[in-house]
């Protein structure tokens, strides 16, 4: 029989769990239902702001927090927002943050590269200023997707902002991927693709994502670029993504099946950017922006503060 849960049911969960502290299995067995159907009811109900949480941590500021990594890493920026209810909450906070932190940096006829993905997509969503840059240009660093309903392409992301800011855009008119290195090559002989890439190189700053350790939340596997095999056994070998390329744990670009398949900003023209802001949220990130980070590929961090305390966690950080 297919249970149906009801609000009434996700407060009773609820109360029995935060109040009662019974365990999940002995409110499983009390409303004669699975385990794992009190855990999905708990988490519905922290989705519903039916529970909500509040830590009182003086000890771990997000100030403190964006200090400390700043300090280990090295980095010109950190800056740590808090992580909300869920994870659409942390990205909208961390487009927010990357918001306010180009309207502290932009200046007209600054040029400003943006790759593409879902807290991008926030960062543009968000994204409010309150006098235009007219000679500003906005590039997109990283070709676009065929899949137009993902709310995430580069493409869309580009002319969204140039809009926002009263500014110039510049597309990449290339996929991101193609199935024949011989076709990037001779797309890269483009006149108008070899301008992009010149634009590309004076860069003044720029905005990227980085790619999740669980290759099924990467969006290469997500646009349908790769099989899930493919996808999958990059993603065993501990490789990462940043702005398609797949990176080691070291920084470096080993040989995978799409080394010669990108066609966008390549990580040597990314190192050269004075400012390369990286926007994630999730503990599922840190690996990606540890390898980021040793690559020399982004100096400055705007996270979520579950991706800040995995970060301080993982690399040790008092």
């Amino acid at each position: 029989m297919k249970y149906t849960m009801t609000r009434k049911d996700l407060i009773k969960a609820a109360k029995l769990y935060y109040y009662g502290n019974m365990s999940q299995d002995e409110i499983a067995a009390m409303m004669h239902i699975s385990r794992p159907k009190v855990s999905r009811m708990l988490s519905a109900a922290r989705s519903l702001n039916i529970v909500q949480i509040t830590i009182k941590d003086p000890v771990f500021s997000l100030t403190d927090m964006a200090a400390k990594i700043k300090n280990f890493f090295s980095l010109k920026n950190v800056v740590v927002v808090p992580a909300g209810q869920n994870l659409e909450e942390a990205k909208d906070n961390i487009g927010s943050a990357a918001s306010e932190m180009l309207n502290r940096i932009v200046f007209n006829g600054m040029k400003v590269g943006i790759s593409w993905g879902t807290t991008l997509n926030s960062f543009v969503n968000r994204y409010h200023c309150s006098k235009s840059y007219p000679d500003t240009k906005i590039v997109q660093l990283i070709g676009g997707m065929y899949q137009q309903t993902m709310h995430m392409d580069g493409r869309e992301l580009v002319k969204n902002l140039a809009l926002k800011m009263g500014a110039q855009y510049q597309l990449l008119q290339t996929p991101l991927m193609v199935h024949n290195p011989e076709l990037k090559v001779l797309l890269m002989q483009e006149p108008e693709n070899i301008e992009h890439f010149k634009l590309i190189d004076s860069l003044d700053a720029a905005f990227v994502g980085l790619g999740s350790s669980n290759y099924k939340n990467t969006v290469i596997y997500k646009a349908k670029y790769l099989e899930a095999s493919d996808a999958k056994h990059m993603s065993d070998t501990g490789l990462f993504d940043i702005c398609g390329h797949q990176i080691d744990s070291e920084g470096n670009e080993p040989p995978s099946p799409v080394k010669d398949r990108v066609i966008g900003i390549s990580l040597h023209s990314l190192q050269r950017i004075p400012q390369v802001f990286a926007v994630c949220a999730g503990n599922e990130k840190v690996p990606a922006i540890c390898a980021a980070i040793k690559g020399g590929y982004i100096n400055s961090l705007i996270i979520d503060e579950i991706a800040a305390l995995s970060l301080m966690e993982t690399e040790n950080i008092q």
